[in-house]
């Protein structure tokens, strides 16, 4: 199968898995209403996907991947600015996880693309662990609060740690309540 027929398949299945999310529980999807849906076969749906996660776990690392290389061509650009506009873009797609008790697949997709990997030393590795739960954590309670904030103030909050230690009172007062 040439290149361009692969991500058109790709594409179209992305596409109606994310049709069907628009109407259907997640678990009550099946693989045929996908690749009907999507004007392809079960041979094609596998030879692309082992699961319907799969879809979606290529789905958020293929556009993390073309943000990051957007990213790293403006040597210029803010990394954490940039990451949440790139997940804001996103919102309709992550929203539709919500709604399906999928958020662990944007916390997969963090962690593919900025978690540990095991040929670094310990503390890249327990630094790359820490950032990739912090991000994951903005994120989720963003969601989970319906996306209100903008990247921007996403970011400012992400990047003021500084608010963490004058609020310490205040965190540990919600600990134990």
């Amino acid at each position: 199968m040439s290149n361009i027929r692969k991500t058109y398949t790709k594409e179209n299945i992305e596409a109606a898995l994310f049709s069907l999310l628009k109407k259907k529980k997640f678990n009550d999807i099946t693989i045929l209403e996908i690749t009907t849906k999507a004007g392809v076969n079960r041979v094609s749906f596998y030879r692309n996907y082992n699961s319907k996660e799969d879809i979606i776990i290529n789905y958020l690392d293929k556009k993390t991947n073309e943000w990051w290389d957007k990213q790293i061509q403006d040597k210029s650009g803010d990394v954490i600015l940039g990451l949440f506009n790139h997940y804001y873009n996103e919102k309709e797609i992550l929203l539709l996880l919500y709604q399906s008790n999928l958020s662990h697949l944007l916390y997969q997709n963090i962690l593919d693309c900025s978690g540990p990997k095991e040929n670094l030393s310990n503390n890249v590795a327990y630094t790359n662990g820490w950032i990739s739960g912090g991000i994951f954590g903005f994120l989720d309670e963003w969601i989970k609060r319906g996306c209100i904030e903008t990247p921007q103030e996403l970011a400012k909050i992400f990047k003021n740690r500084k608010s963490y230690y004058e609020n310490i009172d205040l965190i540990n007062e919600s600990y134990t309540k």
